[in-house]
Order: C-alpha cells, then sequence, then structure tokens
C-alpha cells in the first residue's frame, strides 16, 4: 500500500457523530507510522489442562498435541510455551490462580494495567467477557479482571457485549447505552451505521479507491455482526417481549457453540474499529463445574471431571474440551488476520493470549495425580500475533520455569510501557519474549 500523508484535521473536518468512528478507521485504513497501534486480548479456561498438552521438539520444529491440534493452521501466527509456570500464591488452585491468571500476584490485573496506560486513546478503555457460572472453592467471581484486589463485572450475553461498542460507534448519534436500546435496534433491523451514515459517506468520500474499499469490508463486517447478533434474539411474540432484554440470559458454558463466535467477533470489530485496545474473556472462570455436552464432547460435571484419570475417559474429555477452547482461539486469530491494520493486519498489531489457570504435573494416573491439585508448572499458555513487531511468532519458546509475568512484561514492552516487571515484582525476571 502506498503511504499517503494526510492532515487527520482535514479528514475529519465537518464530521458530526460519526466522527469517532471514522478517527477509529482513519488510522486502520492508511499505513501506519512507528509506533504502530497495538492491542491486547486475553482468554482464560477454568480447571486446568490434562497434563499431556505440553507441545514437543524444538523452536520451529515443534509438535502440538491434541489439545492444541487446532492452531496447527496458525502455526506460523503464535508463540507456544513450554517449562512455563502460572505462579500463584498458596491455599486453593482455584481460587489462588483466579487471582493470579490475569493478577499476576498483584491487586489489579495486568489488562486492567494495559488499560489505564492506554486509557486516552480509545472511547472504551477495556472490554470484558465473561462464559460461564463460577462455583466451589474457586469462589464465585464476575469475570477475571481486578480492580484494587475487586473482581469487576463483565459482560455475560452477546447483546450486551455489541451494546458496548456500538455505543461507542455512534458517539451519540443513537442511544446504545442498555442492552435494551440495541435489541430493540436490532428488532427493527436498524443498523448503528444508519445513525451516522451521512458522516461516513462523506469521510468515505475522501479516501482514496484503496482505502475506500477496505473500509467497504469494515462496514459490511460491521453489518453482518449486526444480523448474526440480531438473529440470535427470539423473535416469537416479540411485539409484547419488545419492552424487556430478550437475550438477558447469562451465556454458560453449553451456550458456548451459539454464543462464542458472536463474542469474539465484537472483539475483533472493537479492535478494529479502535473502540478498545484491551479485551478480555473467561471462559468459566476459576473453579467451574457445569456440565459441558456438544459436540464430542460429554462432561458431566466440568471440575470433577477434571480431577478424574487423565489416562482414562475424564482425560480424554478435557483433551477435548481444550481443543474446543483452542479451535475458538485460532477463530479469532484467523479473524484479525483478515482485517487490515495499514500495511499490517490487526493480528500484526495485536498480542492475543491463550491461557488456563492451572497448569500440570506432567504425571499420569500411576503417580497420585489426584493429590496434585493442579500445580502451577507447564500451564499451557500461547500467544498469537506479534504486538506491532515486537517479536517473530512461528515458534516455541521454553520458559525454563519462569512465571507467567515474564511473557506479560515482554507485552508490556511491546505496548510501550517502560518496565521491567509487571504484577508481583519478586515473581518477574524480565522480558521472556526475544
Amino acid at each position: 500500500m502506498r503511504n499517503v500523508k494526510f492532515s487527520r484535521r482535514t479528514m475529519l473536518r465537518g464530521l458530526g457523530y460519526g466522527t469517532l468512528f471514522c478517527s477509529g478507521l482513519a488510522d486502520n485504513l492508511y499505513a501506519q507510522t512507528v509506533p504502530r497501534i497495538t492491542r491486547v486480548a486475553m482468554f482464560g479456561y477454568a480447571n486446568g489442562s490434562q497434563y499431556q498438552s505440553e507441545p514437543t521438539g524444538g523452536e520451529r520444529n515443534f509438535v502440538l498435541k491434541p489439545h492444541m491440534a487446532p492452531l496447527e493452521a496458525v502455526r506460523d501466527d503464535i508463540l507456544v510455551f513450554k517449562n512455563l509456570t502460572l505462579k500463584r500464591d498458596g491455599g486453593n488452585a482455584h481460587r489462588s490462580a483466579s487471582f493470579s491468571v490475569f493478577g499476576l500476584g498483584a491487586r489489579t490485573s495486568i489488562d486492567q494495567e494495559f488499560a489505564r496506560f492506554l486509557k486516552d486513546t480509545t472511547p472504551l478503555a477495556s472490554l470484558e467477557i465473561a462464559v460461564g457460572q463460577t462455583s466451589g472453592d474457586g469462589g464465585v467471581i464476575p469475570g477475571l479482571s481486578q480492580v484494587d484486589g475487586r473482581f469487576i463485572p463483565s459482560v455475560k450475553n452477546p447483546l450486551a457485549a455489541y451494546q458496548r461498542i456500538a455505543d461507542r460507534i455512534s458517539g451519540g448519534g443513537m442511544s446504545m447505552n442498555t442492552p435494551n436500546a440495541a435489541e430493540q435496534a436490532l428488532l427493527r433491523r436498524q443498523s448503528v451505521l444508519d445513525f451516522i451514515k451521512d458522516d461516513v459517506r462523506s469521510f468515505r468520500g475522501r479516501l482514496g479507491p484503496e482505502e475506500a474499499a477496505k473500509m467497504d469490508f469494515y462496514l459490511e463486517s460491521l453489518r453482518t455482526l449486526e444480523r448474526d447478533v440480531g438473529g440470535s434474539i427470539p423473535t416469537e411474540n416479540s411485539c409484547k417481549q419488545i419492552g424487556s432484554t430478550l437475550l438477558s440470559k447469562d451465556t454458560m458454558m453449553n451456550d458456548m457453540p451459539e454464543h462464542s463466535r458472536l463474542y469474539l467477533d465484537i472483539m475483533a470489530m472493537a479492535f478494529a474499529c479502535n473502540i478498545t485496545r484491551v479485551a478480555t474473556m473467561m471462559w468459566g472462570g476459576g473453579e467451574n463445574n457445569e456440565a459441558v455436552k456438544f459436540g464430542d464432547i460429554d462432561i458431566s460435571a466440568w471440575h470433577s471431571v477434571s480431577h478424574g484419570d487423565p489416562d482414562g475417559a475424564p482425560g480424554q474429555q478435557i483433551t477435548r474440551l481444550q481443543a474446543y477452547f483452542a479451535g475458538e482461539f485460532r477463530y479469532f486469530i484467523e479473524k484479525l488476520k483478515g482485517l487490515s491494520d495499514g500495511e499490517f493486519s490487526v493480528l500484526d498489531n495485536t498480542a492475543a493470549v491463550l491461557c488456563t489457570q492451572n497448569g500440570s504435573s506432567q504425571l499420569g494416573s500411576g503417580q497420585n495425580f489426584a493429590e496434585t491439585d493442579h500445580p502451577p508448572q507447564h500451564a499451557p499458555f500461547v500467544v498469537a500475533g506479534s504486538c506491532g513487531g515486537a517479536w517473530t511468532t512461528g515458534r516455541l519458546l521454553d520458559a525454563g520455569g519462569r512465571n507467567h509475568n515474564d511473557v506479560y512484561v515482554s507485552i508490556a514492552r511491546a505496548i510501550g510501557m517502560n518496565v521491567t516487571s509487571v504484577g508481583r515484582a519478586d515473581w518477574c525476571r524480565g522480558p521472556l519474549i526475544t
């Protein structure tokens, strides 16, 4: 793409409510200058891993186990780790890891530290999404993000997630301040773009043909998202029900096949339109004992099965569920890869993390596996994207037993934070990704 120099003020002059949306797209449509616009997405799933999940092989010729097999299609876009420790405090493994998986030993989770650092660059500081009901000794939490020692609320249905970004896209031109308002608009088949169409038309008219084509792709992607979210709203007796939120039910684990990719599309569009640069997704939370039964997964009680024989049927089911999460992560990777960000893709400028809150002891059923209580060593951990070219992907990295904090030190530095530690300082040894 040609490196077009343009005055941002001139491009946006005369726009009304659509200025925020068009302003966000302006950076995506043209070649970016250094530093590039970087983003961070974080995904954490509950109940740990089956002990054989760790990849083998060398840095470039690594072999993914069945637990991560769906990521084979995007192996050139990821960093995968071995010998990584998900450090946590003592006590119940699920409870302590719920605090440390994103908290890194501190009272404010790393995603919220990223959001604070980037707070003036986007309309929405961060987007937090939660799927499933936490329970048991792991505690009941609304999400994995924390501020000052308290877990903060996360959105729990696709409509609420859509509402959070749509309200910012409209810039006040369309009232989307509640999921109910968003629902009523979608039921009437109204797009948020309909409320800023004059501004969008004016902005598009100032673009060159190459940039205009890319903008058309963004606009169609957003309308497709709205159709998909709107299509998930029941329409039976809609005239009677339009006054109340129809899609208000919290997303449970068994709703994943219908809801998961709606969330992922919303996160992708939030990044693509520069609505936010930080997003998190909780899959199951701390301890989750829901039944999970879809596809080839038949888990009667997730947490209980995670403590079953890892070399028998319970271990096979946990492996299949891990592979499902890997497949959803792959979908998100491919979604970001298909969105342009100047001369790069949105994925190129993102660090997307997939992890679970507990590691594996590398023990089998003959070695008292249940007594290990989800030890923190050998934690499954994947980072997709190069976060603005900060590192080279397509590699297996040996962490040598270091803590997950050090991965986040690398990410923090990639987004521009001048730090040598994050979370609890004594859990850090410095950047792990080089």
